[in-house]
């Protein structure tokens, strides 16, 4: 038996994003553009939880075990101020905490020690990827609009 999941939520989820993306492109000036920006995070995150979400569901009535179940794991980290502001500068996106994929355990149990550095770069890197994320929205809704005319 092959369950049908709804993804309306998902679907209407990114069309939102994109409808943002494209009031980036025609916003007057740099407040107007941030406000959007954070509106854009805020829903790609969203889009990130529904989708994991129902990724999880699926894994539930697969009948994944629970060492499948660890592979989704991951550690989230709070930046310090100092690392957020040095994210900003470098990718131009405000990035207050990090997710960090941990299937095996090994980086809960090392956090005491884990570099600082680390944890910068895979904020950077995450930054980078949303940034990837946003030109794509816009993309395809440019695209899509251009197709529609």
């Amino acid at each position: 038996m092959n369950p049908k999941f709804d993804t309306t939520a998902i679907e209407n989820e990114k069309k939102a994003l994109e409808l943002l993306a494209s009031e980036v492109q025609k916003a007057k000036d740099d407040d107007q553009r941030n406000m959007l920006m954070a509106e854009i995070q805020k829903s790609a995150q969203k889009l990130e939880t529904m989708c994991a979400e129902m990724q999880a569901e699926a894994d539930k009535i697969r009948g994944a075990n629970k060492v499948q179940s660890h592979v989704d794991a991951v550690v989230e980290v709070m930046l310090t101020r100092e690392q957020r502001q040095r994210v900003l500068e470098q990718t131009g996106v405000d990035v207050p905490s990090v997710r960090i994929p941990d299937p095996t355990g090994e980086l809960t149990k090392s956090m005491p020690t884990m570099e600082p550095e680390f944890i910068e770069e895979s904020a950077i890197s995450q930054a980078n990827a949303f940034k990837e994320l946003v030109a794509d929205a816009e993309e395809s809704f440019e695209l899509e609009s251009n197709n529609q005319k």
